[in-house]
Parts: structure tokens; C-alpha cells; sequence
């Protein structure tokens, strides 16, 4: 294997290796991290009482522009800026903990605010020079300026790559012509700093091709036009806006990461961009299980309180479990991504899936638990719904994560497969690959993985875990060799493939957590934690043996045949 797939948790499990060294012991906040986090929190929270008005702000469909340069001032539009540049300074871990607070108190605030610095100027903190960060980050930290991310067009969502925009370079090489439109940009009605994505020209081995380039552009400028606000179904306060370039003249020296390399950097800050993402949702869904508890314990029918049912305590429970899954695993991907020695791309991804899909359910849930009251406009619980939606949407569909997940997993295992193949016909000159192989697996099928650093008191969980790793491995390699590049056309198998992934990475992450939490507390101490381990760790293990039995036993035939006679028709076909 490669080193990037040695620092990645993930990448190393497609290979049926359990990297514990990766995981134990769980991830703690460094105290002066923690400190300065406590202080934000503090400060937001005063700030929040007094000046958000939700209700009055979703019922206009925007927010005061004032807002932001209060915010401004508490320091949260430079949270994760270095110090020296005017931020905060804050690592990912307190990055996340901030915004999961914001989006507990508003959707369309952590929307803007999120867009502004999860990918906004995110390019130009991850890859801009020294040059570019010193000029742009202390206007951006202060909010002086807001920033906004114009990848998306008309016609590329999740494809980033087949975008349209294009940057012509002048002859004299010191500016390009950037012409083009991007749709649904957030804070673009408000942003004065764009990074923007478009297709260059470039030479590569004497040979001319278009690749993705990164482009700074400030406004106001020449040939920039900025549409109306776009109308949405949640989070209604943001500013969301189409962008319109005519032949902007962008200095040569406002790229991003190089020229041609912009597809890289596109991708390097959503991998960003959604673990903020996924810490906003387990705010939102904490919000929900709270008002769910209170109400149950408050709500009395057929002479009993509501919490007293199973199915009114099913729903909490599975709101608990979510919860704590997802937060296990923002703080282990953004410990990963602090360590920067890691590969997270994977983990972030997954994070985002789960947590989106959590949050949906526990808002979701919430409202019926709270039955008609719950749909009231009286009551702020639809609005937290309608807000929660674009989150299986934002930073890449589900969907489209889901086959990331599964193709990038695969993708260093299919390199290896097809090395193999080539080792076998020249067995002298790959004897070493040829060997290798042979290793890991005999060490998989005779010893199989163990984990040693979970609690004693986890044993059981950790075996679940030990087994399904050799048992997904396999499954993998039997799918690589069953389709080989086919791989990437096969949806059901990528999302079986993925939906395992996921649930692989939530019980790790609650494994190593309560381990942890046992370590320091003892196992009496760490009732409610043990029964949420036990509790997520049986239904996901039988989601993972059901996703195993479907790679060979499933409807996919049937299922493609319904879907391509309704593509026929073009509606549903029967009528009593």
C-alpha cells in the first residue's frame, strides 16, 4: 500500500485492515483550545438572544446585513485564520464545535457563515500563498470583506469537473478574461471576495488541454453581475444568488494553487466544507431530541406521559443513538484533519452523509412526537425541517458521496488487482507484489484482525468489527474482479459498498469514544454510553450483514426493470 492509503483509516479498511493506531485513544480538545471555544460559545450565546429573530427573519426571507458585522466583531467570521492574519486561530476540532452551536441556533446564520469560511476563502487558506494570504485573510477575518464559493452552474452540480465557465490568459500573461455563470451561490448577494472556478487552457506534455483553474475575484468589477435572491424552501435568510461574468479581467496573480490545479482545490475544500457541514447537523439534531424529551415527559394521553410508550422511547432512543454517532465521528475526522499528516477525504465524507441524514430524521421525528402541534407555524419545529433539508444536498449529494465513498475506497485495491494480473505474467520481475498479496491474505484468512485497544468491557463489539472487516475486504476484491472498471457503473453495489463504510466508521468511532469514556470513568459510570454502543452496534451490524447477503441475493434486475418502464410511460401506470 501507499502512504496515503497508510494515513487513512478508511482507505486502509477497503484493504480489510483495521488501522487502531489511527483511532485510540478518541480525540480530546487541547485545553487552550477548549478555553477559546468556551469564550466564543459564551459570547455567541448573549448574541444570539438578543439579535436573532428566526421566525420574523424566514418569514421575510432575509436577514439584516448588520448581523454579519456583529458577528464580525466577536471574531467568527476568522475562526480557523491564524492568529497573525487577525483570526482566532481555532484547529478544525473547535472549528466544528463553533459551528455545530450556530446551527443550533439558526439555519440560515450557519449557512452564511459556513459559506464564508468552510469554502468561501477556504481555497486561499488551504492552498494561496504567502503572498495572497497576507492581502486577503485580515480583511476577510474582520469581515470587511465575505467571501463566497461559484463552483456550481446551470449545468454542473455534483460534477464539478464538467463546469463551462472559461478564463482566457491575456497575451501579455498578466491577467485572464473570466466569462461564465455559476447558480445558487450563497452569500453572493452580500460577498465582496469570490473564489470562482473555471476552465483554462493548459500544456502538458506538449499537448493542449482544458483543466480546472482557481481564480480570486474581488468586487466590485467590471462584467460581474449578481441576479435576485433566489426563493427556497429553507434556510430562507441566507442570500443565495446566481453569478453572471462577462469578460472579468482577473489578475494572473489572483490563482489559487496553481494553474490547471483547480479541480484539486475544489475538492480539497469540500472535504472541508462538509465536516462543518456535519457538526451543524448534529447541533440542529440536538435542538430536536431536547424539545422531543421535553414534550414527551410534559404530553399526557390515555392517562400516561407520552415518554412512558415504546415507541414514543424507541424514537428517543434511536435520536440519542444518532446523535452520539455523529458527533464520535466529527470529532475523530477533525482530530485527523488537524493532524495534517492525514488523509480524511474519505472520513469527511462519510461524516457528512451520516450526520445529514441523522439531523433529517431527528427533526423529522421530533415533529411527531409533538403530532399537530408540531406542524404548526406556531411552533419553530417545520422551519427547523425545511432548514434541514439542503443538507443532503449541500457539498455533493448524498448520492454522488455515496459512489465517491464506495470508488475511492476501491480505487487503491483495484490498483493493486490489476498489478497482480500483471505480476502473474512476469512473475520474476513482481515476485515482491505477488508475495505481499499472498501475505495479507493469509493473514486475513488465519489470524484475521484484532483489535487490543478497545475496553475489555467492548469485547464483543470489537469482534463485530475484526470479523466484517476480512468479510468486506473480500467482498471487494470480488467485486473488482467480477467487474474491473465496470466498477464505476455499478450504483447498487457502490451504494451497498458505501452504507457499510458508513456504518464501519460510526462503530469505530463509538467503540474508541466509550473505551475512552470507561478508561477515565469505569464501567459503572458509563451506563448510558455502553447502552448506546450496544444498541448501535446491533443495528448496524445487521444493516452491514444485510448489505453482505445483497451483493448477491438482491431486486437490482427488478427493481432497474421498474424504473426503465416508468421512464417509458412517464408517470405510474395504473389506476383502480
Amino acid at each position: 500500500m501507499n502512504s496515503v492509503v497508510q494515513n487513512s483509516f478508511m482507505k486502509s479498511l477497503f484493504f480489510g485492515e483495521i488501522r487502531e493506531d489511527l483511532v485510540f485513544p478518541f480525540p480530546k480538545m487541547g485545553q487552550t483550545t477548549s478555553e477559546t471555544v468556551q469564550v466564543v460559545l459564551e459570547s455567541f450565546r448573549r448574541f444570539a438572544k438578543d439579535h436573532v429573530k428566526s421566525t420574523e427573519w424566514d418569514e421575510k426571507g432575509e436577514m439584516p446585513r448588520e448581523i454579519i458585522s456583529y458577528l464580525a466583531e466577536l471574531g467568527m467570521l476568522g475562526l480557523a485564520v491564524p492568529e497573525d492574519l487577525g483570526g482566532l486561530g481555532l484547529p478544525q476540532s473547535g472549528y466544528a464545535r463553533v459551528m455545530q452551536e450556530v446551527a443550533s441556533v439558526d439555519g440560515s446564520l450557519a449557512t452564511t457563515l459556513g459559506a464564508h469560511q468552510s469554502i468561501g476563502y477556504k481555497a486561499l487558506l488551504l492552498f494561496g500563498t504567502d503572498e495572497q494570504k497576507k492581502q486577503f485573510l485580515p480583511d476577510l477575518a474582520s469581515g470587511k470583506k465575505i467571501a463566497c464559493y461559484c463552483l456550481t452552474e446551470p449545468g454542473s452540480g455534483s460534477d464539478a469537473a464538467s463546469i463551462k465557465t472559461q478564463a482566457v490568459l491575456s497575451p501579455d500573461g498578466k491577467y485572464f478574461s473570466l466569462t461564465g455563470s455559476k447558480l445558487w451561490i450563497t452569500n453572493a448577494g452580500i460577498a465582496s471576495f469570490m473564489t470562482v472556478f473555471a476552465k483554462t487552457v493548459v500544456e502538458e506534455r506538449g499537448l493542449k488541454k482544458e483543466k480546472v483553474s482557481c481564480f480570486i475575484v474581488e468586487l466590485p468589477a467590471e462584467g460581474v453581475t449578481v441576479g435576485p435572491v433566489e426563493h427556497k424552501l429553507g434556510i430562507r435568510a441566507s442570500w443565495t444568488n446566481a453569478v453572471y461574468f462577462d469578460h472579468v479581467r482577473v489578475p494572473a496573480e489572483n490563482v489559487v494553487g496553481g494553474v490547471g490545479q483547480g479541480f484539486k482545490v475544489a475538492m480539497g475544500v469540500l472535504n472541508h466544507g462538509r465536516i462543518g457541514l456535519a457538526a451543524g447537523c448534529v447541533g440542529g439534531a440536538k435542538n430536536a431530541l431536547k424539545v422531543s424529551i421535553e414534550h414527551a415527559n410534559e404530553r399526557v394521553q390515555f392517562q400516561k406521559k407520552i415518554s412512558e410508550f415504546g415507541m414514543i422511547q424507541e424514537k428517543i432512543g434511536r435520536m440519542m443513538i444518532g446523535i452520539y454517532a455523529a458527533e464520535s465521528m466529527v470529532v475523530m475526522t477533525t482530530a485527523f484533519m488537524d493532524n495534517k499528516e492525514m488523509d480524511y477525504s474519505l472520513e469527511s465524507a462519510i461524516s457528512k452523509v451520516f450526520a445529514s441524514e441523522m439531523a433529517w430524521e431527528c427533526i423529522d421525528e421530533n415533529i411527531q412526537i409533538w403530532g399537530g402541534a408540531g406542524y404548526m407555524k406556531e411552533y419553530p419545529f417545520e422551519r427547523w425541517l425545511r432548514d434541514a433539508r439542503i443538507n443532503r444536498i449541500f457539498e455533493g449529494t448524498n448520492e454522488v458521496l455515496r459512489a465517491y465513498i464506495a470508488l475511492s475506497g476501491m480505487q487503491a485495491p483495484g490498483q493493486q488487482l490489476a498489478g497482480l494480473a500483471e505480476a502473474i505474467k512476469y512473475p520474476l520481475k513482481g515476485m515482491g507484489l505477488v508475495s505481499d498479496f499472498a501475505i495479507r491474505k493469509i493473514k486475513q484468512s488465519i489470524l484475521g484482525q484484532s483489535i487490543t485497544r478497545s475496553h475489555p468491557a467492548l469485547k464483543k463489539m470489537a469482534a463485530v468489527l475484526e470479523e466484517c472487516s476480512v468479510e468486506f475486504a473480500t467482498q471487494i476484491e470480488v467485486l473488482l474482479r467480477k467487474h474491473g472498471k465496470d466498477i464505476s457503473l455499478q450504483q447498487f453495489a457502490q451504494k451497498r459498498i458505501a452504507d457499510i463504510a458508513i456504518d464501519f466508521y460510526a462503530m469505530t468511532c463509538i467503540l474508541s469514544r466509550v473505551s475512552c469514556s470507561i478508561e477515565e470513568k469505569g464501567v459503572s459510570m458509563c451506563e448510558l454510553e455502553l447502552g448506546i454502543a450496544k444498541a448501535f452496534f446491533a443495528r448496524s451490524n445487521r444493516r452491514v450483514r444485510g448489505n453482505f447477503k445483497a451483493m448477491d441475493r438482491n431486486d437490482d434486475d427488478a427493481i432497474k426493470l421498474i424504473a426503465s418502464k416508468a421512464y417509458e410511460v412517464g408517470c405510474y401506470p395504473f389506476d383502480f
